[in-house]
């Protein structure tokens, strides 16, 4: 078994035990059959696979992002838009040099917005999320969470984790921003960047990006 199950291994019984009221989605797990170097990082997944009480291993939960990510099946909202449009592909996986991950491993298991038990599971996020960037040889992180708190916490941690710092975060003016180390490109969610009518503008920067 790799490193990556391992971890997987690890991090589902570990969600087992803070999610005792099965308030939670079950986590969002990488598998090592994803081979892009490019992270793209989301918020959280919420309603995703429903609770950890249907699956009894990690090795299903990489089984339903393989299915959905790997085989292409995203839907076509802003947030999947967005990441396409970067790389030029639709089959970022595949094609787009991808992996998908989110910022905090797990939301909610029947609604949207921040995970009820953020704080219990932030340090379990930054912890894996630092994980699967070296297990997979991970070069750059675009990450598009937002300015708001707790994601702004937990991202500059993660960035922390990776030895290098933030410079600044997502402005109305100026809608994203770097880490010094020009390895992780900072914006707002797609949704936000539509609403405030600078998708397009963050998308051509976003390329210079990746291409660089």
């Amino acid at each position: 078994m790799g490193k990556l199950e391992n971890l997987n291994d690890e991090v589902f019984e570990r969600i087992k035990f803070i999610d005792k009221d099965l308030v939670l989605s079950n986590p969002l797990l990488v598998t090592s059959n994803s081979k892009g170097k490019i992270l793209y990082l989301g918020q959280e997944t919420n309603t995703w696979c429903g609770s950890h009480e249907n699956y009894n291993s990690a090795r299903e939960l990489e089984f339903e992002y393989d299915n959905y990510f790997l085989n292409d099946k995203m839907s076509n909202t802003l947030f999947w838009k967005y990441i396409r449009e970067v790389t030029g592909y639709h089959d970022v996986a595949r094609k787009g040099n991808i992996t998908w991950a989110n910022l905090f491993i797990c939301g909610n298991k029947d609604c949207k917005g921040t995970p009820v038990l953020y704080n219990d599971i932030k340090d379990l996020s930054v912890y894996y999320l630092s994980n699967v960037v070296d297990i997979l040889n991970i070069d750059k992180i675009i990450s598009v969470v937002g300015p708001k708190n707790p994601y702004y916490e937990a991202i500059n941690r993660l960035a922390s984790e990776l030895g290098c710092i933030i410079n600044g975060y997502p402005t109305i003016r100026i809608p994203y921003a770097y880490s010094d180390n020009e390895k992780i490109f900072y914006t707002y969610h797609p949704m936000y960047l539509q609403k405030s009518k600078n998708f397009s503008s963050v998308v051509k920067v976003n390329k210079e990006f990746i291409s660089k």
